[in-house]
């Protein structure tokens, strides 16, 4: 067997491992067969290739060139010569199916429903990882460096999936990890055996399988406590396994130029589920009632997500002085100078990755430095390399002036009078959710009414309930079928995109926007939005007046509570009725008041107006006050791990020291753990260590080199020789006072140096990495004689 190929088998079981942390971002384990595949072919393809003798450095080309065969015979084997041997056109074909499964995973929110097109890029995106992680561990024989390579795959489902990392799947890739640096340690003894051989008396025992069995024993304890760590970390700091680093890249293609954005559902969940609620932006307006900013627009429905249209980034459609296009259903702009609404809206500079600007609609015009773009269809603005953090701008957009006897009298739209992508409804649906819109608007007298009684019908007291976390769909079932018939529960996103497919099915265009409540008004006058106002809510067309907000998210104190009802979204007043039926809000309220609750239930007349000095008590502001105690808490025990990090070398080298003097039992062993404690303090000092020497050698060398005093000269003179009696005595020197003794050449050898070694040795101390070139730090030792 070629001395590599015990590390390549842990390497690739490593990897093998450390696929459990991709699970809970798809929405089924159907990716994982070919990933395996993958990673097996990479892995033995490796092994046979050092077997054969290949140069090492060419081993990647190899198992590069036996991952593509294999992905051919998975997905294209038609193309290919035999079944296996890749073409041009199983290549192009191999492309065109990578670039669709990259486009589900940049548009679909997890967790991704499986397909062939993404299966391929997981499985060729783990197996350049596996190619990676055997480069590491077998080519450069650095397998502790893996560890950066697995911890960059644990942050792609930090990345992209709230829940975080099930636990298992982080102790099976830890125990992979183990796995391979144990077999790195056990080749590198089994080839040139163990440096202190036992005097325990037991017979003749192997010296290499002992030191291995001691370098795994010690390996498993550190890293027991590193996973301990890391296990019940999170535990004291929930942020750090709820979407901490939550970032998932989007791209839409417009005129050659790609934008990339986070993902409008993901990033609004983010916010949501944030424990610190920071400010988002603060705003002036000249509006009494402030409407909510938009900043996406989803108008594609595959059955299970939605997602939003390409963006047309071009010279035409830049934000200048020039007003932007007409907003669509508005057959002129008749709006008087002087009645558009100037909202200025500062946006907090730690917002980043921001290229969309929360904007009110529909806007006649930005002002805002940078290169910007206004989608002509949607409204949304965007940057393709500009962001909104740290920015102020300033928009004129059209004041809120829909009325709803208006609205019930515009009949269903035309043919062509909006774009039919509009009122697109997938085929594969469930069979239920259409005769159930039906129920609901049979009775609707226009599009209006039905929009009215779609929006009722999910506000309704008792029959859904808003949450953060609502309970998972079970595997293989349908999202929405589960929301509307058997959990009903969830939160802005299901309730917003349930009534805008609904519409559709009733007839009416829609589609649903992704942005920002209002917000909260300040006693100085400004409005300031924070991570809690994100929100997704539906906005239906009607011939006239265009796109249109309505609000079917129930009002709930622990979750979304500054959602409000528009009071065009009520059912218009009937005139052969008393004025009281109208079940619309008051319009008499005072600006600024909250729109919680009272939007949702507006036939309680004892409702007030709430005024500045009411904030204090405002549900916000209680869960703002019980938001706060989280986040100081969070932000003291993130310092003292931020303050503990930069000491876990250290930390680690004082846990080697005590374990090492700790398992020294007999006088022998305790002579071999104070000799190795030299050589560490050598090492960590950055003096040379010379491994061919012997231990009298040793001892001259570094009390010339270094000038030591007498004291320290008597100690590490002791050391020494009781690493030889150790070695060649039959019976070993008494180890009292070795301990000591290592202190005192350790202080010694620490005075002997530059305060920038001393300092490096404390924070940094190089033994925990060292590589030695025969795998230890001494030469191989002969067998203690026989008496």
């Amino acid at each position: 067997m070629n001395v590599r190929t015990p590390i390549a088998i842990a390497a690739t079981i490593c990897t093998l491992c450390a696929l459990t942390l991709l699970l809970p971002i798809f929405a089924s384990p159907g990716w994982l067969d070919d990933v395996v595949v993958a990673v097996l072919t990479v892995g033995i393809s490796g092994i046979v290739a050092r077997l054969v003798r290949v140069p090492l450095s060419l081993a990647p080309l190899v198992q590069a060139l036996a991952l593509v065969c294999a992905m051919t015979a998975l997905y294209v084997p038609h193309y290919a010569l035999l079944g296996v041997i890749p073409t041009g056109e199983s290549i192009a074909s191999l492309r065109v199916m990578a670039d669709a499964g990259w486009t589900e995973i940049i548009l679909k929110p997890t967790p991704v429903a499986v397909s062939a097109p993404l299966a391929l890029v997981a499985a060729l995106s783990l197996g350049l990882f596996a190619i990676l992680v055997d480069f590491l561990a077998v080519t450069l024989r650095l397998p502790a460096l893996t560890g950066l390579a697995l911890l960059a795959l644990i942050f792609v489902p930090l990345s992209v999936y709230h829940k975080g990392i099930p636990w298992p799947a982080f102790v099976a890739t830890a125990t992979g990890f183990l796995l391979l640096l144990a077999v790195d340690n056990w080749d590198r003894l089994w080839r040139w055996g163990a440096a202190a051989p036992n005097h325990s008396g037991e017979g003749q025992r192997s010296p290499s399988m002992g030191g291995a069995g001691r370098h795994l024993w010690f390996t498993a304890q550190v890293a027991a406590m590193a996973v301990a760590v890391a296990l019940l970390v999170p535990t004291a700091l929930p942020g750090l396994v709820n979407d901490a680093v939550f970032a998932l890249a989007s791209g839409v293609q417009s005129n050659g130029q790609r934008v990339t954005t986070t993902h409008p559902i993901a990033s609004m969940r983010r916010d949501l589920t944030s424990v610190s609620d920071r400010q988002v932006l603060r705003y002036t307006t000249t509006a009494d009632r402030p409407d909510y900013l938009r900043m996406y627009v989803l108008d594609s429905f595959d059955g299970e997500v939605w997602t939003m249209s390409a963006v047309e980034a071009s010279a035409r459609n830049r934000v200048d002085d020039s007003e932007l296009p007409l907003p669509a259903g508005r057959a002129t702009d008749d709006v008087a100078e002087d009645e558009l609404v100037r909202t200025t809206i500062t946006v907090a500079s730690r917002v980043s990755r921001m290229d969309f600007l929360p904007v009110p609609a529909p806007a006649r015009h930005v002002e805002i430095s940078g290169e910007w773009f206004a989608d002509p269809s949607t409204l949304m603005v965007f940057s393709t390399r500009d962001e909104a953090g740290g920015r102020t701008y300033e928009v004129q957009s059209l004041p809120d002036n829909a009325d709803r006897s208006a609205l019930a009298e515009v009949s269903y739209p035309v043919s062509g009078s909006v774009d039919q992508r509009y009122l697109e409804v997938p085929d594969h649906l469930d069979p239920r959710i259409a005769p159930l819109t039906d129920s609901i608007v049979n009775d609707a007298s226009g599009p209006h009414e039905a929009a009215v009684q779609l929006q009722k019908w999910f506000t309704e007291e008792g029959r859904f309930t808003y949450n953060l976390q609502p309970p998972p769909v079970p595997e293989g079932s349908d999202p929405l079928r589960h929301f509307l018939f058997d959990s009903r529960v969830g939160y802005c996103q299901q309730f917003a995109a349930a009534m805008a497919l609904m519409a559709r099915q009733a007839g009416i265009p829609a589609r649903v926007a992704v942005g920002y409540t209002e917000g909260e008004r300040r006693s100085n006058g400004e409005w300031v939005v924070t991570e809690s106002n994100a929100h997704a809510w539906p906005e239906l067309y009607f011939q006239d007046f265009g796109w249109l907000r309505f609000e079917p998210t129930p009002s709930s104190t622990t979750g979304q509570d500054s959602a409000s009802v528009p009071f065009y979204a009520y059912s218009a007043p009937d005139s052969s009725t008393d004025s009281d039926t109208d079940d619309a809000p008051d319009t008499d309220d005072a600006p600024g008041d909250s729109p919680g609750e009272d939007a949702q239930a507006p036939s309680d007349s004892s409702a007030s107006p709430v005024d500045d000095g009411a904030l204090s008590t405002s549900p916000t502001t209680n869960r703002m006050d019980g938001l706060l105690v989280v986040a100081v808490a969070g932000t003291v025990i993130a310092a003292a791990l931020l303050l503990l990090v930069p000491a876990l070398p250290t930390l680690i080298r004082l846990l080697v020291r005590r374990l090492r003097w700790g398992r020294a039992n007999g006088a022998g062993e305790r002579a071999h753990a104070a000799w190795r404690e030299l050589q560490d303090d050598v090492v960590d000092l950055g003096l040379v260590w010379n491994v061919a020497e012997s231990p009298r050698a040793a001892a001259r060398r570094l009390s010339e080199t270094a000038r030591l005093a007498e004291p320290a000269t008597a100690a590490l003179w002791r050391l020494a020789k009781a690493e030889e009696s150790a070695r060649y005595a039959p019976h070993p020197a008494d180890g009292q006072g070795l301990e000591a003794d290592s202190r005192t050449v350790r202080l010694a050898l620490r005075a002997s140096v530059s305060s920038g070694q001393r300092l490096q040795a404390i924070l940094l101390p190089r033994s925990l990495w060292r590589t030695w070139p025969n795998g230890e730090a001494s030469l191989p030792a002969p067998q203690p004689r026989s008496t």
